[in-house]
């Protein structure tokens, strides 16, 4: 018998057709996406990280992300600055579809772009699956949007690196996550930095 206070699991999804969906996301130590005042700037990112970061864009069709993400990104990635240190991942990030997940009826305008209000998520993860002609669907940051796909069993792997730091207080990485989510343990990645990025495979999805 199941005892009451234990949460209720969810039913595998049948396994799906296209492309996968993966999220990769960054925390502290004790599990903070950002500081107390939404502060981003204490991770450790070395030559090493971006190396693989650049390997992992190449891995990547198709861009899947919130709104506050998405203004993030659009601020960082159309600035000289960031042409200049990363031409790659910049040129990648200007050139790949993006799909932005608001309610807001405009967003700051970006190439490849377009918005979704996310009434209907599986509807547009599977459109985006079966869309994509090369590549997975990522979602990077976006930690509401990334609770809310995991919770509806709409993600295929888990990819968080952790920083070696300790922020005390913050915005947890999954604060909006409502249902527990089972996962399976996959590869681990020491950095020399002291990052380590950990990957997972959400139990309840179903897929291959």
């Amino acid at each position: 018998m199941t005892h009451p206070t234990t949460p209720p699991r969810r039913e595998p999804q049948a396994a799906h057709t296209g492309q996968r969906v993966f999220a990769f996301q960054f925390c502290s130590l004790d599990g903070y996406h950002e500081g107390p005042g939404g502060e981003l700037g204490w991770g450790l990112y070395d030559e090493e990280f971006f190396d693989w970061n650049l390997r992992q864009t190449r891995e990547v069709g198709a861009l899947l992300l919130g709104r506050r993400t998405y203004e993030h990104f659009a601020e960082v990635w159309t600035s000289q600055e960031a042409a200049a240190r990363m031409p790659e991942v910049t040129a990648f990030m200007n050139a790949v579809p993006k799909t932005v997940v608001t309610s807001r009826t405009t967003v700051p305008p970006w190439q490849g772009s377009r918005t979704v209000d996310g009434a209907d998520l599986p509807a547009e993860v599977a459109r985006l699956r079966a869309e994509t002609p090369e590549g997975d669907v990522a979602v990077f940051g976006s930690s509401g949007l990334t609770a809310s796909l995991l919770e509806q069993g709409l993600v295929d792997e888990l990819r968080i690196l952790v920083h070696p730091v300790l922020l005390g207080e913050g915005r947890s990485l999954y604060a909006g996550l409502k249902d527990r989510v089972d996962l399976e343990a996959g590869a681990v990645t020491a950095f020399r930095s002291g990052n380590v990025l950990l990957r997972y495979r959400p139990k309840a999805t179903g897929n291959a």
